[in-house]
């Protein structure tokens, strides 16, 4: 903003030294109640009255940074003023007071005692009473360090505060960020929560879809891009939102890679809020940095999840896996990164070989391939596919069978009495083990008063030792099926879903992989192990139908 020489019928009544003067106004969030006096318009007034009072004084421009924190000097207008001040065109700043200038104790008086005295630039602080052109004159020069010193830890404090209220409201889950991620927006009667936006939510559930059907990260923004969908900055951008982002290639941002994999692992569109990755070095240093994933704070159940946890673990597993598209396909090949070698451990990779016309496909150890030892322990891909369909078909087939025993016997007042049956057994054992505890000690008491011999002492003591044994096995054993129909909750299984909806598979794909399968050993042809997904669960159940039966028996003898 150019001003006219207000001061110029003055000017031309006294020869005084004419200053190129250049108004710095500045206000931010951290003044609080003080927004009223400190407001723009407010400083600016007070100003042009102290220049019309000041003849020498010559507004020339004006310099505002309004929404800025005075905690450090790189701020727009601020620089802009600083390049005019070196180019010479402006030699006088006027500002409201010395907090207006900075907030920053070591910064300030750089400015005030080592920069624009070099510079020959003069500050004035109306307030404050200082002048920077006869401040060395006074005693008053003495109080600038102090007042520059209480700004800063005005600004402390403040940055303290705000710090420790964002905290506050990220442990309580609420959304603190400028942006919603993308699938997300805030809600319109709380800017604290966040809401599913539908058209991003299914973009995001489809990034999910392809990844688990073998697609590279790389593949899926190539394909969001050719089937035109835009980008999350362009999309947030066409919902009125003035959001800006690094990724940009032309006239409008694309779809990359690493959007695509920040997507895939993002826990937020689980429904748990995760806030608090990055955060300020501190309020003088604007630079941001990581924070360790333990420092991370994770609230859960705070909005709509858009993709279950469930699918989301496997997704995390998926991109744990070493796996990329051969030349010429957008997805992965059916058993990239899952097929292990028995003999090493290592992945085992795939090989083309031509014969008479055709083409054979094998899986062979990566290690041997390499030259490195071990044995190749070739397979067919089409025999292994065979030999893990049918296994695939079985574990459905046992998956299904146990759901089919779990409604027969997930009744809560048959329940009730076969964990009542197992107590009582244990009551039972308890009492038997007791007796035979207080047999052994009347025993030693005979032989101590020669009731009884050594040699009749040692048959009977053996006797009682092998009959306490056996009591606390069955006692164990009773415990653990105490603790399975206890700790089991057979009404919420949701991994037997994920095996029933593969009921009717008849051929093999990467989704159904690497959904129920975690890794498959190969030691030779016709010994191969499949670890499937749930396997410890699958195993929990079956001790579960196990305990059932024999508390069953129990109480059909009883």
């Amino acid at each position: 903003m150019l001003y006219p020489d207000i001061n110029l019928q003055k000017r031309t009544q006294q020869n005084t030294t004419r200053y190129r003067t250049a108004l710095y106004l500045r206000l931010s969030r951290e003044d609080g109640d003080k927004t009223e006096s400190d407001s723009i318009a407010n400083q600016r007034t007070l100003l042009e009255a102290y220049a019309i009072d000041h003849p020498e004084l010559c507004i020339v421009d004006e310099f505002v940074d309004d929404g800025y924190s005075g905690s450090n000097f790189e701020r727009p207008a601020f620089q802009n003023l600083f390049r005019e001040l070196e180019q010479g065109t402006i030699n006088c700043v006027l500002v409201k007071d010395l907090s207006r200038f900075g907030r920053n104790y070591i910064e300030v008086g750089r400015y005030l005692e080592r920069i624009f005295p070099v510079m020959r630039v003069r500050l004035i602080a109306v307030t404050d009473n200082y002048d920077s052109q006869s401040a060395w004159k006074t005693s008053d020069s003495i109080m600038v360090p102090m007042r520059n010193l209480l700004n800063d830890a005005y600004c402390r404090d403040i940055s303290i505060k705000v710090r420790s209220q964002l905290d506050m409201k990220r442990r309580k889950g609420e959304f603190i960020g400028g942006y919603a991620i993308y699938g997300y927006c805030k809600d319109e009667r709380n800017k604290n929560r966040l809401v599913v936006d539908e058209y991003a939510a299914d973009i995001v559930r489809s990034i999910y879809r392809r990844k688990l059907e073998g697609m590279s990260a790389q593949a899926i923004a190539e394909q969001l891009n050719s089937e035109n969908v835009l980008a999350p900055s362009e999309y947030k951008r066409l919902c009125g939102l003035n959001y800006h982002s690094g990724f940009k290639a032309g006239t409008h941002a694309k779809w990359q890679a690493i959007q695509v994999l920040r997507i895939l692992k993002n826990e937020v569109y689980t429904g748990t809020m995760v806030q608090g990755r990055r955060q300020k070095i501190n309020y003088k240093i604007k630079k941001i940095r990581d924070v360790e994933e333990s420092g991370w704070i994770r609230v859960p159940n705070m909005h709509e999840a858009i993709i279950p946890q469930k699918l989301f673990d496997t997704v995390q597993e998926v991109l744990k896996l070493d796996t990329c598209a051969s030349k010429g396909q957008q997805t992965v090949n059916l058993f990239s990164g899952i097929v292990r070698c028995g003999g090493c451990g290592q992945n085992m990779v795939r090989r083309t070989v031509s014969k008479n016309g055709k083409k054979y496909i094998y899986l062979h150890c990566v290690t041997n391939h390499n030259g490195l030892g071990c044995s190749s322990h070739l397979i067919s891909e089409s025999k292994l596919a065979e030999v893990v369909l049918a296994a695939l078909q079985g574990k459905i087939q046992q998956i299904s069978g146990l759901e089919h025993r779990l409604d027969e016997i997930n009744e809560i007042p048959k329940n009730e009495r076969r964990l009542k049956s197992v107590e009582k057994h244990l009551k039972m054992l308890e009492q038997e083990e007791q007796k035979y505890q207080t047999l052994r000690r009347q025993l030693y008491e005979d032989m101590s008063s020669g009731i009884v011999s050594k040699e009749e002492y040692k048959e009977f003591s053996h006797s009682f030792n092998e009959k306490v044994e056996a009591i606390r096995k069955a006692k164990a054993e009773m415990n653990r099926q105490r603790d399975c129909l206890n700790n089991l909750d057979v009404e919420h299984l949701p991994w037997i879903e994920d095996f029933k909806s593969y009921q009717n598979l008849t051929s093999l794909n990467r989704r159904v992989l690497v959904e129920l399968v975690e890794s498959i050993t190969v030691y030779d042809k016709e010994h191969i192990h499949i670890q499937y997904r749930f396997d410890q669960e699958i195993r929990n159940v079956l001790e579960y139908c196990g305990s059932v039966q024999a508390a069953e028996t129990e109480e059909g003898a009883v």
